[in-house]
């Protein structure tokens, strides 16, 4: 409740569902540090989730040359922050103080659009599940303006700015910043002390995963100028704190069976099998009918994924801080996940 007052297509198209049954079977630490190596990935946190309980929270490799990395490294998760723009949202609106479907030009409208009849339609709901008309970032429009592709609902492209737009329609709303409606609504009662949408003096620098490129060279990178919180992108977690963020949603903790289930439900097609729900990509019909729910980050140096199997309980944290880490993630979910292999097969 609400008291009174850059960038790269996400490498989304990893997700997986699971069976009952589903097993866990990750790699040892040394064959970890080993792809490691193979791969020219500085580092990689991992966590798993079994049966509801979280099994593995860890990070093997180093943050940069010369300097271990501490299991609660912080790593750039990218895109997986629209998983925790999702929640945000959904928690209000299962509050009652906001509604998925209100327009939002009440609150909120971009110069760029204030033109386009078609700001009048665009809701939350068309963010969340990618229908809000908008290119992934304005940049890729001619004039570098914020421009509707086609009517909002009508079909389906992913969209940061989408999601920056409904950051700036929510702070207005509320009277506050994002980030301390993220961390209000998000990060505090889901226990997530080590998690930020923005640079702040709490976080600690000698514990931060440094960006690397694929010849393991680190990218020049200040943090400390990341002061405005972005809903799409440069979320910064630990392991251990994605882990309890996947953990909380498949207890559904903070939402109604309703809300829950609009999340979950594929309602924006990308191929067979493979759909947007709210704010997160799920897989349907594997093994005896379960489904996936996925979330992926590719940023420059940066790659992470966020796999949740509901009915299995079963939960997957890959966070990596290079260029390669992409190739080395999608071994390991074909290689941990008993249905990682057909996962793989429907990218």
């Amino acid at each position: 409740m609400i008291p009174p007052k850059k960038v790269l297509l996400p490498f989304f198209l990893k997700v997986l569902i699971v069976t009952a049954q589903q097993q866990v079977d990750l790699p040892s630490r040394t064959e970890l540090e080993k792809r490691l190596v193979e791969n020219n990935v500085p580092a990689l946190g991992v966590g798993t989730i079994e049966n509801g309980e979280i099994t593995n929270a860890f990070v093997i490799g180093k943050l940069k040359e010369n300097t271990i990395a501490p299991n609660d490294a912080i790593f750039d998760t990218a895109s997986i922050t629209k998983s925790v723009t999702t929640l945000l949202t959904l928690r209000l609106a299962d509050s009652g103080v906001f509604n998925l479907d209100e327009p939002l030009h009440q609150y909120w409208v971009d110069p760029d659009v204030a033109d386009d009849p078609f700001h009048k339609r665009l809701t939350a709901r068309h963010i969340l599940g990618h229908r809000s008309g908008f290119k992934n970032w304005r940049y890729m429009n001619e004039e570098n303006t914020l421009a509707f592709d086609f009517e909002p609902g009508t079909k389906v492209q992913y969209s940061g700015e989408g999601f920056e737009y409904l950051k700036e329609a929510l702070t207005r709303k509320f009277d506050r910043s994002f980030s301390d409606l993220v961390h209000q609504e998000v990060f505090h009662p889901y226990q997530m002390d080590n998690s930020h949408v923005v640079w702040n003096s709490a976080i600690d620098l000698t514990k931060l995963a440094i960006a690397h490129n694929s010849e393991l060279e680190p990218y020049d990178f200040d943090i400390t100028e990341r002061k405005t919180a972005s809903a799409a992108d440069n979320f910064m977690t630990t392991v251990n704190d994605l882990c309890l963020f996947g953990k909380a949603i498949l207890e559904k903790k903070g939402l109604s069976d309703a809300v829950y289930r609009e999340m979950v439900t594929a309602k924006s097609p990308v191929k067979d099998g493979v759909a947007f729900g709210l704010g997160w990509i799920v897989f349907e019909n594997l093994g005896d009918g379960d489904y996936a729910l996925l979330n992926a980050g590719s940023d420059t140096g940066v790659n992470a994924i966020l796999l949740l199997l509901p009915k299995s309980q079963t939960g997957l944290v890959l966070l990596t801080n290079g260029d390669n880490g992409r190739k080395l993630v999608m071994q390991l979910i074909g290689d941990t996940l008993t249905v990682g292999p057909e996962i793989l097969s429907r990218f």
